[in-house]
C-alpha cells in the first residue's frame, strides 16, 4: 500500500484501476481499512507540504494571495473527505472561499469582524485561512462528526460545536458577526434548506452576514451532460435536470441516504426562501462565485 502514497494527483485513471484490481483479490471486508491506509499514507504532512510550496511558486497568485497561502497549515486530517490528493486544488478553493468573504464584507462595509461561525467546517479547507485572515477572531468549528472538529480545534484553535440532522435543534448559545457555509445548502433538501436559514438568522449578530454556496444555473446545466454525476445515478440526473427548469429545484437523496444528497437551487428559488424567513437583506451575489463552480450568496442581518 506504500505505493498508493507516490502516485502523483494527476494519475487518476491508474489509480481508479490499481484500486479495481486490488479489489478482486482482496476480501470485501478488507476494504475499509485499505482505504484508510490510503488516506493515512495521502495526507502525510510532506505531501502537502511539497503541494503549498509548489503552489506558492504559480506566478497567477497575487501577492496577497501569497502572502496568505504562505501562512496557513499544510496539516490535512486522515479523513479529510475534501483532499482527494490534489493539494494546489485544494489550497486554491480556500482562497477561493477568502476571495468571496471579503467580497461580500465589502458590500455590506462591514469592518470588524469578532466572530466567525464555518458550518459545516469539514476538516479545515477553509477554516486554515480564515484563521489567518482573521487573526484575532474568535471561530466556532460546527459540524456533525467529532473528528472533524477535533482537528480544527487542535490544528486552528477553533472553538467547538456539534450540529444535528434536525437543524431547528441545534442552538449554539452565541451570535456571529460572520457565518461562512460552504458546499451545504448544495446537500439539502428544500425543509433542510429552509431550516439551515432559520438557523444562521438566529445566530446572526446584528448588521452580522451569513455567506453561503449553492448549485445554481451552471450546475443545472452541467449535470445532464453526465460529465460529473456528482454521485447520482442516471434515473437521478434524469429527473433532477427535469425538475429545475420547471421550478428552480430539484433534490435528490444520494443512493442510501435519506434527506441528504444533491439539490439545485435556483438564485429566485434561494431568494424567496430567504423572504419567508425574514430580516434578512442580500448584499451580495456571485454566480459561481466559488471555485468557479457554486454560486455564493450574503445576507446582513437587519
Amino acid at each position: 500500500m506504500a505505493n498508493l502514497g507516490s502516485i502523483e494527483p494527476g494519475n487518476r485513471t491508474f489509480l481508479m484501476s490499481y484500486d479495481q484490481r486490488l479489489k478482486r483479490v482482496v476480501p470485501r471486508s478488507v476494504w475499509p481499512y485499505l482505504g484508510a491506509i490510503r488516506r493515512f499514507m495521502r495526507a502525510l504532512p510532506p505531501r502537502a507540504q511539497f503541494q503549498k510550496k509548489k503552489l506558492l511558486s504559480d506566478p497567477t497568485l497575487t501577492k496577497r494571495e501569497r502572502k496568505l497561502l504562505s501562512k496557513v497549515s499544510s496539516r490535512i486530517y486522515y479523513n479529510d473527505g475534501m483532499y482527494h490528493g490534489d493539494g494546489a486544488h485544494y489550497f486554491k478553493v480556500g482562497l477561493s472561499a477568502i476571495h468571496c468573504i471579503d467580497d461580500a464584507l465589502a458590500q455590506a462595509d462591514q469592518k470588524e469582524v469578532r466572530t466567525i461561525l464555518d458550518l459545516p467546517c469539514g476538516s479545515g479547507r477553509v477554516m486554515r485561512f480564515l484563521r489567518h485572515r482573521f487573526p484575532e477572531a474568535e471561530i466556532t468549528a460546527c459540524e456533525l462528526e467529532a473528528g472533524p472538529v477535533e482537528f480544527c480545534v487542535r490544528t486552528f484553535g477553533a472553538e467547538p460545536a456539534f450540529s444535528s440532522r434536525n437543524l431547528d435543534e441545534v442552538s449554539l448559545g452565541k451570535q456571529f458577526d460572520l457565518i461562512w457555509c460552504g458546499s451545504l445548502i448544495t446537500h439539502l433538501n428544500g425543509r433542510g434548506i429552509v431550516a439551515l436559514l432559520r438557523l444562521f438568522h438566529r445566530h446572526l449578530a446584528a448588521s452580522g452576514i451569513m455567506i453561503f454556496t449553492t448549485n445554481g444555473d451552471f450546475v443545472a446545466r452541467t449535470i445532464p451532460t453526465r460529465d460529473f454525476d456528482y454521485g447520482l445515478e442516471p434515473e437521478q440526473i434524469d429527473r433532477i435536470g427535469i425538475e429545475y427548469p420547471q421550478t428552480g429545484y430539484g433534490f435528490e437523496d444520494y443512493p442510501g441516504e435519506q434527506d441528504y444528497g444533491v439539490s439545485l437551487t435556483s438564485p429566485e428559488w434561494i431568494r424567496a426562501r430567504v423572504r419567508g424567513v425574514g430580516g434578512l437583506r442580500e448584499v451580495f451575489f456571485k454566480e459561481r462565485g466559488w471555485d468557479n463552480h457554486q454560486d455564493v450568496f450574503g445576507f446582513v442581518r437587519m
